[in-house]
C-alpha cells in the first residue's frame, strides 16, 4: 500500500474491519481508540458514540455545521472562502477525541518514524477518523514527501459538504480515503434524510446497533451470520423508515444528477434555493460490497446514485437493512475475494444486446447491487457520472494542445517586448504605460488581450459568476484538482507577474482611478489574476514555482508582487494631491499610506523579491515616488526607513 497504490490491500481492509469491531468490546460508551501494527503500518480505530441525540437534535434539518472558529481545517474553504460543513455529531466528537487523548500526537510520531498510518473506524467510529485523516493531511510537516496517511471507513460514507469533498479532490487526498459500504446498510445513507424524519426509529436502532457490534466482535474471524436480538422495530415501522430514506435518497440523486448533467441549468438552480436537500456530498474511492462480491469505483459522481441504487435489490428482506450495518465483519472477507473495478462508467451497457460486451464478473457484481440491466434508470446515471469524467479529460487534454500553446507563444512576445524596453532605456511598465512606440506598443497590448481572453476561458471552466463578481459557483468542466497541477500553476504564475503589471499601467493610463471605480486594488483587479494568485497560495508545496525564463536561479526576475506598481502608483496619486506638511490633518491617511508602502518595499527588500532592473531602468514611476518620499522624511524617519539601506545599494533611486 502506497502512493502508487491508492486502493487498499486485502490484510489491510480486513485488519481495519476486525479493530473498528473490536473497539467495541468493552461495552463502555466513552469515545476511544484502539492501535495495532502490521509490518510498517500503524492502524488506529475508533468508537464512536451511537447516542441518538446526535442525530435527533440537531441545530440544522440535516445535522450539519460549518468548520470555524476550531483551530484547525482552515484549508477547506471555497473560493468565496467559505468553510466546509461537516456533521456536527462527527465534529463534537472528533474534537473531543482531540482535546482528551494522544491519538494525534502518536499518530504523528509513527508518520516521522517512516510508518503508514490507516485510521478506520465503523459507523460513527469512521465519521471520527474521516477527520482525524483531514487534519493530519492537513497539519503534516513535510508537504512534498509522499502521503503516507490512509483512512478506511466502515458503513459512514459521508461526512461534509461539496466544499469539504471539493477541497479533498482539490488537494489531492482522494486517493487516500477509501470508504466500505454495504449494499444492504440503511444507516450508511442516514444522512441524506433530515433529523426530523428518523428521530423516533433511530432512538430504538442505534442502541440496538452497539448492541449487536459488542456480540459481532467474537465473529470477526467467522464467514457465518451471528445470531441476532429481536429487533426493536416491527416490520411496519421498519417499513415506515426504509421509505423515508429511499424518498430522501431519490430526491437527492436526481438533484445531483440533473445537476451534473447540466450545471448552469436556472431551473436546478432554483430548486436548490427552493428545497432544501441534503448537502452531503462524496470523496475517495468507495467499495460497495455483497455477499457475493462488491464493486470498486473512484467517480465521484457515480456514488449517490449507487448510494440509492444498492438499496433496490430485489433479494433483500426488510430486515436486512437494518442487520447490514452490523454486518461487515462477515460480509467483507467473502466479498473481497470478487472485488471489481469500475473505470470507464460511460462504458456500460443499456441493454442485453450491450451487455454481450460487458465482463461477466462486472455483471454479476453490479446485478448483485440492483444495478443490473433490468435497472436501466441507474445505468443511465452510471453512464452519465462516466460521460462527465470522460470529458473533463477531453477538455484538459484541448487545452494542454491548444490553449496552453496560445498562452506560451503570446507570453515569450511580452517577454521580447520587455527586453527591448529594457534596451531602450525605460521600464516596461512605464514604456506601456506612456506607450510612444505605438507599433510595439500596440502589439503588445494585443497580446495582453489575447493572453486575458485565454485564462478568462479557463476561468469559465470551473466557476460560473453569480450576481456579484465576488461571488461564484463551481462547474464540473475540469477536474476538481486542475488548480493544483504544476505545469499550470507556473504557467499561471508566469502569466500574473509579467502581465498584471501591464494591466495596471493601462488601468491608470486610462484615468479609471479618477473615476467611480477607484483605484486598481479596490475595484479594478480582473478575477483572473485573484484566482491564479489562490492557486499558488492554496499549494504551499508549490510556492517556489515562479517562472525563471533565462534558466537561472535568479530569484528577482519578476518582482514577486504582481500588483507591486498599483501600490506605487496609489502612492504616486497621494503625491500629486499632497505636499505632506506636518500642520495638516488631512495628511494622516497619506501618512498611514506611505508607512504602509515602505513596509511592503522592505518586505520585498528582505525576501530579494524586487527585480531592480525594472524599478531602476529609466526615470521610472518607483525612482520619482522613492525621491519624493525620501525628501519628505525627517532624519529620525530615514534613519528608521527600510529605504535606507535599499538607497545606500542603489543611490541612483533619488539622484
Amino acid at each position: 500500500m502506497g502512493e502508487s497504490e491508492p486502493f487498499f490491500s486485502e490484510s489491510i481492509l480486513l485488519a481495519a474491519c476486525k479493530l473498528s469491531g473490536s473497539v467495541y468490546i468493552s461495552g463502555r460508551d466513552d469515545l476511544s481508540y484502539v492501535r495495532t501494527d502490521i509490518g510498517n503500518t500503524a492502524i488506529f480505530a475508533f468508537r464512536g458514540s451511537l447516542d441518538p441525540h446526535l442525530f435527533t437534535y440537531t441545530a440544522t434539518k440535516y445535522g450539519e455545521c460549518q468548520i470555524k472558529n476550531i483551530g484547525c481545517f482552515e484549508c477547506l474553504k471555497d473560493g468565496n472562502n467559505h468553510p466546509a460543513s461537516v456533521h456536527q455529531g462527527a465534529l463534537t466528537q472528533f474534537l473531543y477525541i482531540s482535546n482528551n487523548s494522544s491519538v494525534q500526537e502518536e499518530a504523528c510520531l509513527d508518520y516521522e518514524r517512516g510508518k503508514t498510518v490507516v485510521f478506520t473506524g465503523h459507523s460513527m467510529g469512521a465519521a471520527i477518523a474521516l477527520l482525524v485523516t483531514l487534519w493530519m493531511l492537513d497539519k503534516q510537516p513535510r508537504p512534498g514527501r509522499p502521503k503516507s496517511v490512509f483512512c478506511i471507513t466502515f458503513g459512514f460514507p459521508l461526512i461534509g459538504d461539496e466544499i469539504l469533498a471539493r477541497a479533498v479532490r482539490r488537494k489531492r487526498w482522494a486517493d487516500q480515503f477509501c470508504h466500505v459500504v454495504l449494499g444492504s446498510d440503511i444507516f450508511s445513507r442516514i444522512l441524506l434524510v433530515p433529523s426530523m424524519y428518523v428521530c423516533e426509529p433511530l432512538e430504538a436502532l442505534l442502541p440496538y446497533w452497539k448492541r449487536s457490534m459488542q456480540r459481532v466482535r467474537d465473529f470477526m474471524d467467522s464467514t457465518e451470520k451471528p445470531t441476532e436480538e429481536t429487533l426493536p422495530l416491527n416490520v411496519d415501522g421498519i417499513d415506515k423508515f426504509v421509505s423515508t430514506v429511499f424518498q430522501d435518497c431519490a430526491a437527492v440523486v436526481n438533484y445531483s444528477s440533473a445537476a451534473i448533467v447540466s450545471p448552469n441549468n436556472l431551473l436546478m438552480a432554483a430548486v436548490k434555493h427552493l428545497v432544501k436537500l441534503s448537502p452531503y456530498r462524496p470523496f475517495g474511492h468507495y467499495v460497495f460490497c455483497s455477499r457475493s462480491g462488491g464493486i470498486w469505483i473512484d467517480n465521484h459522481f457515480a456514488v449517490l446514485p449507487i448510494l440509492y441504487y444498492a438499496l433496490q435489490t430485489s433479494d433483500v428482506n426488510l430486515e436486512d437493512f437494518i442487520l447490514g450495518h452490523v454486518g461487515y465483519g462477515h460480509v467483507l472477507p467473502n466479498a473481497l475475494q470478487d472485488i471489481v473495478k469500475l473505470n470507464e462508467l460511460s462504458d456500460i451497457p443499456l441493454s442485453e444486446a450491450g451487455s454481450i460486451y460487458q465482463d461477466k464478473k462486472m455483471a454479476t457484481q453490479l446485478e448483485a447491487l440492483g444495478l443490473g440491466i433490468q435497472n436501466c434508470r441507474a445505468r443511465l446515471s452510471l453512464r452519465a457520472a462516466g460521460q462527465v469524467m470522460k470529458q473533463q479529460r477531453a477538455t484538459v487534454s484541448k487545452l494542454e494542445d491548444d490553449i496552453k500553446v496560445k498562452i506560451k507563444k503570446a507570453i515569450n512576445e511580452l517577454e521580447k517586448y520587455r527586453s527591448h524596453c529594457v534596451i531602450s532605456g525605460i521600464g516596461y511598465y512605464d514604456a506601456f504605460k506612456i506607450k510612444q512606440r505605438r507599433e510595439l506598443d500596440f502589439k503588445a497590448n494585443l497580446h495582453r488581450l489575447e493572453l486575458a481572453g485565454c485564462w478568462d476561458k479557463i476561468k469559465q471552466m470551473i466557476w460560473v459568476s453569480q450576481d456579484s463578481v465576488d461571488k461564484f459557483i463551481y462547474k464540473n468542466e475540469l477536474p476538481d484538482d486542475f488548480q493544483c497541477r504544476e505545469e499550470w500553476i507556473r504557467l499561471g504564475t508566469h502569466y500574473r507577474l509579467l502581465v498584471e503589471p501591464l494591466d495596471i499601467a493601462n488601468y491608470y493610463r486610462l484615468g479609471y482611478n479618477e473615476d467611480s471605480t477607484g483605484h486598481y486594488l479596490v475595484n479594478g483587479r480582473p478575477r483572473r489574476y485573484k484566482i491564479l494568485q489562490k492557486w499558488l497560495e492554496d499549494n504551499e508545496e508549490n510556492n517556489q514555482l515562479i517562472p525563471q525564463t533565462t534558466g537561472t536561479d535568479q530569484p528577482t526576475k519578476f518582482t514577486r508582487d504582481s500588483c507591486f506598481w498599483a501600490y506605487v502608483e496609489e502612492i504616486s496619486c497621494l503625491m500629486h494631491n499632497n505636499n505632506l506638511r506636518d500642520d495638516d490633518k488631512s495628511n494622516v491617511m497619506v501618512k498611514s499610506k506611505c508607512r504602509e508602502f515602505e513596509e511592503r518595499v522592505g518586505r520585498l527588500i528582505d525576501s530579494n523579491g524586487l527585480c531592480m532592473e525594472e524599478l531602476l531602468t529609466g526615470e521610472s514611476t518607483f525612482k520619482i515616488v522613492v525621491k519624493w518620499l525620501w525628501k519628505h522624511m525627517t532624519p529620525q524617519q530615514k534613519a528608521g526607513s527600510p529605504f535606507g539601506t535599499f538607497i545606500d545599494r542603489h543611490p541612483e533611486l533619488i539622484q
